[in-house]
């Protein structure tokens, strides 16, 4: 019989899961009180930036979604709001009604303009508790996890790591895919 009480102290302590989970919530939970006076939360402003990022032809939803990390519909749920308020226009391609399109609007080039310097600050303070180079190597470290979870073919194993950094990278086969900053 499983002791449920001992397993789910077994996970809360040790599993990655739960800690990647928990800081993100924290995380999150402290970007969004700083966002408050601009109206947005923070993974709103990564929408709109990583929209943003693509320029004045849009981005195609799959594209961003895959950039994002969030699958079609979730991310079709947050980026409702985000249209009605104006900041976004989504649209059909012209050469596929299938396609939608998503547009960074003028209004929400001025969301973002608003949001960053309370962003930037965030990421400051973020930073200096962390100091540089721990900030420097978590994001390095979930970077990794990232590509580990999405593409664990390509991630590279923790022993071979220190000689692909030496090593320039190869290019790339296939046609890379458009990557958002990361907030």
């Amino acid at each position: 019989m499983v002791d449920f009480a001992r397993a789910s102290e077994i996970i809360a302590s040790q599993c990655a899961l739960v800690r990647v989970r928990r800081a993100s919530r924290a995380l999150t939970r402290l970007y969004d009180e700083a966002l408050r006076p601009s109206g947005l939360q923070a993974t709103q402003l990564t929408m709109l930036v990583a929209v943003a990022t693509c320029g004045d032809g849009g981005v195609k939803l799959g594209a961003l979604a895959d950039g994002l990390v969030m699958d079609r519909t979730t991310l079709t749920r947050n980026l409702a709001p985000l249209e009605r308020a104006g900041l976004l226009r989504v649209a059909r391609a012209p050469d596929d009604a299938r396609v939608r399109l998503i547009f960074l609007t003028r209004q929400g080039e001025r969301a973002i303009e608003a949001a960053f310097p309370l962003w930037e600050r965030t990421q400051k303070h973020v930073r200096e508790r962390l100091g540089p180079s721990e900030a420097d190597a978590l994001r390095e470290e979930l970077g990794r996890v990232v590509a580990l979870a999405t593409r664990p073919e390509q991630a590279p194993a923790p022993a071979r790591q220190a000689k692909a950094r030496e090593r320039p990278a190869k290019p790339a086969k296939r046609k890379a895919k458009r990557r958002s900053p990361e907030a």
